[in-house]
């Protein structure tokens, strides 16, 4: 398979945030900045005996303060100007079953305190960069055994396996490796969640349709997931299906995502209980309260290996819920999936002969 040809990273630096936190309890302190870290900001924690003898740092973007209500420090963060986000509970470690609520509350509160989306920034900033690259990856074969399994032509008729893909910085990129690398003609339909403004929706299913053999659109109202295609699901308006069909809501994805995987991915096993998922290259820990809901539904889920994404945050958070069955590169999640559908396949035949005989 061909490598793509490019010249640079299409993970682009935008500013980075930087965030200061103040806390007395040092467990509390290095969870607080492990999350904020895998929002893509600088994180300095400075001593509270230093604090007290210095001036406080001019070139902070924000602080987090979590000190006792009686602590004399706390006067000095009320006279600064730099926005302050005071007290918080106590952070869960990352296998707690608590620990994507609390770090999605932590992130909309930074949402507000900031006055910006850091995660949209930075990932409006990389697509601009991807969509300015050419280049392309040679589709794997698809099998002869499939082949003979898989009849008649599948493409436009309802999707015979449903995969919910979910990504956030770096997403694109490694979503359009693995797309590129699934040959025609496989049975499969895929419904993508990817962080993002928006206004750049438009913009990324014609970057990812360059050069694929699977149609890309924007989910709109009355579509249906069809074999051969990916819908992009919008950025501002939640995303149902009713009877197999596409239904836009006249609200906004819950939470401080958008879209929000985790939404996604519950409401299209609503509909499609036997719908498979994969999580690529992104920060935060979006799907990850998704995916451990569902881990006794006998759900397929995959994540991107940490060390082929951009951030490998977003994976990484479903893979501590133990939900996750398979880790790869883009290539190899590609690989796995022609293997997953050959074997579905050749067990619903199997069933069919079965049911003849009888």
């Amino acid at each position: 398979m061909n490598k793509p040809q490019r010249e640079a990273s299409t993970v682009f630096e935008v500013p980075v945030s930087k965030l200061a936190i103040v806390a007395e309890n040092s467990l509390q302190q290095h969870r607080l900045r492990c999350a904020i870290e895998d929002f893509g900001c600088q994180v300095v924690c400075p001593s509270i005996q230093s604090l007290a003898n210095k001036e406080l740092d001019q070139d902070i973007n924000a602080w987090l303060v979590d000190l006792h209500e009686d602590d004399d420090l706390l006067e000095r963060f009320f006279e600064i100007e730099q926005p302050v986000l005071f007290g918080f509970e106590a952070a869960p470690s990352k296998q707690d079953l608590t620990y994507p609520r609390w770090e999605k509350n932590l992130y909309a509160k930074l949402k507000q305190l900031l006055g910006k989306d850091l995660i949209q920034t930075k990932n409006s900033a990389s697509l601009n960069a991807f969509k300015q690259l050419n280049f392309q990856h040679d589709p794997l074969p698809l099998p002869k055994e499939l082949e003979a399994l898989v009849h008649h032509k599948q493409d436009g008729q309802k999707a015979k396996h449903i995969w919910v893909l979910g990504s956030s910085l770096g997403g694109p990129e490694a979503v359009k490796e693995f797309l590129d690398a699934l040959p025609a003609g496989l049975p499969v339909g895929f419904i993508y969640g990817q962080h993002i403004d928006a206004q750049h929706v438009s913009v990324l299913a014609q970057v990812l349709a360059r050069h694929a053999h699977f149609k890309l659109s924007v989910a709109d109202n009355h579509m249906t997931l069809n074999n051969g295609e990916v819908l992009i699901v919008p950025a501002d308006k939640e995303l149902v299906f009713e009877n197999g069909e596409v239904k836009l809501l006249d609200h906004e994805w819950p939470g401080p995502y958008g879209p929000s995987v985790d939404q996604l991915i519950l409401n299209t096993y609503q509909s499609f209980n036997h719908a498979g998922i994969i999580l690529f290259s992104g920060m935060g820990n979006d799907g990850a309260e998704a995916v451990q809901s569902l881990k006794n539904k006998g759900i397929e889920v995959w994540a991107q290996s940490s060390e082929s994404c951009a951030s490998s945050a977003m994976p990484d958070a479903s893979r501590e819920t133990g939900a996750v069955g398979f880790s790869g590169t883009p290539l190899e999640l590609a690989k796995n999936m022609i293997t997953y559908i050959q074997a579905k396949e050749a067990l619903a035949s199997m069933e069919l002969q079965h049911a003849a005989t009888e």
